[in-house]
């Protein structure tokens, strides 16, 4: 059995597929238990790396796609 972290967005469970950290910044890959083709990318603030919040732009998107696709 694997474990893996759960994190709960608008009354939905995720789970997280990946994490990459860039310049102090979290960011998490997640897919939705229910539905996998639900997925989202959310990124930690600097005020509190446990709070994850949506991406603010295009740019930031890329750069987390760019991330995820670095570290495979």
């Amino acid at each position: 059995m694997v474990q893996v972290e759960i994190m709960r967005v608008n009354n939905k469970d995720y789970v997280i597929m990946k994490e990459v950290v860039e310049n102090d910044i979290s960011f998490v890959f997640l897919s939705n238990l229910e539905d996998p083709n639900d997925m989202m990318i959310r990124k930690s603030t600097p005020k509190d790396p446990n709070h994850y919040v949506p991406l603010d732009n295009e740019e930031e998107y890329q750069l987390a796609s760019l991330l995820l696709f670095q570290s495979l």
